[in-house]
């Protein structure tokens, strides 16, 4: 008799188990989706501001980063994403739901606003710009 309860026992136990197993491997199954739309940034980008456009762009860096209305905007594969910080969490925004000033313009335009503005600003550093400058009266 004794023996017929620690053999339920322990097919109850190997049932119960199974389970947990399976919803482990569900969670698995999110957790890689949400890998899917991570963004790995290290440092803290370098932004410059676009006067015309009223927000920010980041420049020299993997992502091209829009800092606006207090947060921080990616767009990747076509989706847009929206975080708080520059490092994240980042949660996938429907396009209507971007600040006005960003979803007027395409991505395409916004590099070409950034690269124009960091244009200007580079050439006034140049090497001989800044001897210039260091040869100055003061």
């Amino acid at each position: 008799m004794k023996k017929n309860i620690w053999i339920a026992a322990g097919v109850a136990g190997m049932l119960l188990g199974n389970p947990a197993h399976e919803a482990q491997g569900e969670t698995r199954g999110k957790i890689q989706t949400l890998n899917d739309h991570s963004f790995v940034i290290d440092a803290r980008p370098s932004f410059i501001y676009l006067p015309d456009q009223g927000f920010a762009v980041s420049v020299e860096s993997q992502y091209d980063i829009i800092c606006g209305d207090d947060h921080y905007f990616i767009n990747q594969k076509g989706s847009w994403y929206r975080s708080s910080s520059y490092r994240g969490p980042w949660e996938l925004i429907k396009e209507k739901n971007l600040p006005s000033r960003v979803k007027q313009y395409r991505l395409e335009d916004i590099r070409k606003f950034r690269d124009a503005e960091y244009s200007k600003i580079t050439n006034l550093r140049t090497p001989e710009r800044l001897r210039m400058d260091e040869n100055r009266p003061r």
